[in-house]
């Protein structure tokens, strides 16, 4: 589509939430929000995150009891294995994100508490080669019963990683410096960085020395000084909406400054304005997608776009941005259970 924006949608095949894929799919988004949609590609069970590396290299975690991660190359819209596929070595894989050569590969394993890395080879599988499990709970005995990594972010900065674990409230730090011989953690978690109780911190995005958490359970999003590490405030994202249990979900920084959300309970993308200066948040607009449980979300290359994965209504909602402010819904996409959406450069 020439000048547009290409993107990868990761989905359920098991129908847990919308109906069952039949495996992921390239997705061409135009300029005017003209889209092209390609045929499913069989990857594996469950291929729920995707995330494409510096290499170009598309890096997929199986949401199953025993996690896998798979890696493909790509040629158009066909894909061919780039390795065998490996086990993560903990349950429920659910969010993926490569280092900045593209030589290793994160997954934050949801019911397995525990970061694994992979080593990205062609000659081996990618199994898992270092881990760093977590202990730990919160104060909601349904969902904070043990912990929950739910994302892995580069923090290049500062040669870590940032992995929002929603069952203990709290940023686990992982620090790359040793690698391949380990994963740094600090002797009893005291490197991490501690999140207001019953916050269940879900993502997050970095704007400098700053951090913006998306916390699920109380619908709040706080901002954190990556220098000290404290959290300096919280904000309602959107306090004129009532808890349906479902929460906040996928966060984004857009080159305007503005902050996305994805907002469960209102079924909507939030746009919130990032003040660097006085480290505040302030909610500028609500719109909602139309569609059900939007789980993640996207933005074209231009920025004229944002893309939403609702995935209980087996839809992509297209959402014009104006300085990254939604403004329309402009298509609607039908899709299976679509849960991710990844970009390629």
């Amino acid at each position: 589509m020439g000048d547009g924006t290409r993107f990868w949608v990761g989905a359920s095949t098991v129908g847990a939430l919308g109906s069952a894929a039949g495996g992921i799919r390239p997705l061409d988004i135009a300029p005017d929000g003209a889209f092209e949609l390609g045929d499913p590609v069989d990857v594996g069970e469950n291929p729920m995150y995707l995330a494409v590396s510096p290499a170009g290299v598309l890096g997929v975690v199986h949401e199953l009891a025993e996690g896998r991660l798979s890696t493909w190359s790509i040629d158009g819209d066909a894909l061919t294995p780039a390795a065998p596929a490996g086990a993560t070595g903990a349950g429920d894989p659910c969010h993926l994100a490569f280092d900045a050569t593209g030589d290793w590969a994160f997954a934050a394993n949801y019911s397995g508490a525990q970061v694994s890395a992979h080593r990205m080879r062609t000659d081996a599988a990618t199994d898992v080669v270092l881990s760093a499990a977590f202990t730990g709970s919160g104060p909601d005995a349904s969902r904070q019963e043990s912990p929950h990594p739910h994302q892995v972010v580069l923090d290049r900065a500062r040669s870590r990683l940032l992995v929002p674990d929603l069952g203990s409230d709290r940023i686990r730090v992982i620090g790359l410096d040793a690698l391949p011989d380990a994963l740094g953690r600090a002797a009893g978690d005291a490197g991490d960085l501690v999140v207001h109780a019953g916050a269940g911190p879900r993502h997050l995005v970095i704007a400098g020395d700053l951090a913006v958490v998306a916390n699920e359970l109380d619908r709040t999003a706080s901002v954190f000084d990556l220098v000290d590490g404290s959290e300096v405030a919280s904000f309602p994202v959107d306090e004129r909406v009532a808890s349906r249990g479902m929460g906040l979900s996928a966060i984004r920084l857009t080159a305007a400054g503005t902050v996305l959300v994805g907002d469960r309970d209102a079924d909507a993308l939030v746009a919130l304005r990032l003040d660097v200066a006085s480290r505040t948040l302030e909610r500028v607009a609500s719109l909602p997608t139309g569609g059900r449980h939007p789980r993640d979300l996207h933005v074209t290359h231009d920025e004229r776009h944002a893309l939403v994965a609702d995935q209980a209504s087996d839809s992509i909602a297209v959402i014009s941005l104006d300085a990254g402010v939604p403004t329309a819904v402009v298509a609607t996409i039908s899709t299976p259970a679509p849960a991710c959406l990844a970009r390629m450069p």
